[in-house]
């Protein structure tokens, strides 16, 4: 990642964004990035300027928000966020980590806000959506989080990929089915009295119809896309990647190897790593198995190359 800012440089390894290829642009270099099956481009400037492109991802919305971060307007303002004053409206905000990552658990965190003055607070701490984050302030902000709103208004579910391939197959193979189950259990061991909406982060086209029937009576939800505008759910962000964080030094321990973020090339050779060590229980004690990464782990690296196995 020669040519990249440091820091830059530092943000993608740890979200696991590897670079494949760059070019030379007017007064800068484009560079091509991939994770997983998403790619996008970054333009980085001569003058330091940053500028992502390519189609909508959740890779192109993680370079924006470090953009966002580091170069368009208040650190302490959560991204997006323009109101003239704190949400006063009594909420529950809701979202995930480790969804579409190979390796690790899948996190879902939630969060009630009582009103304006929560509101306010997380904001003077400077909570936004985790993906702008480096993992040592998400870290530091998630206990923040925990003390400022007390233990009793946070919720995190976490699944280890043993857990998750089970309660996977009991909502019949469907991540999204899953995903809406924890988002309910959240909400009902948050909700109270008071409490009128939940919000939540769009992860698929039927994320409202599969939660809106299970909701508590008189609870609106909201369910869209960049939902970590509203600094609840932003909040839930920073705590289910400070776990997921968590879980994955864990995992690592026990296998005796750093597991990498995300689905690229570095996760199938640790991936493969733990097959070969460790054969196919140690590789579901650390990985999501139904992804079509798992094929790739399972055939020896020569034999991919001569079939030109793709993820």
């Amino acid at each position: 990642m020669s040519g990249l800012p440091e820091e830059l440089r530092l943000y993608l390894a740890e979200h696991g964004v590897e670079v494949v290829g760059s070019r030379r642009i007017d007064h800068g270099t484009q560079y091509r990035l991939v994770r997983g099956g998403e790619e996008a481009t970054l333009n980085v400037y001569d003058t330091g300027r940053v500028l992502e492109g390519g189609r909508a991802t959740g890779l192109r919305e993680l370079l924006r928000g470090w953009r966002e971060s580091r170069q368009g307007g208040p650190a302490r303002r959560v991204r997006g966020s323009a109101a003239p004053g704190p949400n006063p409206l009594p909420r529950i905000g809701i979202d995930e980590a480790g969804k579409g990552e190979y390796l690790g658990p899948l996190v879902v965190a939630g969060v009630r806000l009582s009103g304006a003055g929560d509101d306010l607070r997380l904001r003077e701490l400077g909570v936004r959506d985790s993906k702008a984050l480096g993992a040592e302030r998400v870290r530091r902000l998630a206990r923040a989080v925990v003390e400022e709103l007390g233990g009793e208004a946070v919720r995190v579910i976490s699944l280890a990929p043993r857990e998750y391939g089970r309660r996977r197959e009991e909502a019949g193979g469907n991540v999204n089915r899953l995903l809406a189950e924890l988002n309910l259990e959240i909400v009902r061991s948050l909700a109270r009295e008071g409490v009128r909406a939940v919000v939540v982060d769009s992860f698929g086209e039927r994320a409202r119809s599969y939660i809106e029937g299970g909701l508590p009576p008189g609870l609106r939800l909201e369910v869209r896309p960049r939902a970590e505008d509203d600094v609840a759910v932003a909040a839930a962000s920073v705590l289910a990647r400070a776990r997921y964080l968590e879980e994955m030094e864990a995992l690592s321990r026990r296998v005796g190897v750093e597991l990498p973020r995300g689905s690229s090339e570095r996760a199938l050779e640790v991936a493969r790593r733990v097959y070969e060590e460790r054969g196919e229980e140690g590789l579901a004690e650390v990985a999501k198995l139904h992804f079509a990464t798992t094929e790739r782990v399972r055939q020896p690296a020569g034999e991919q190359r001569r079939g030109g196995i793709t993820s």
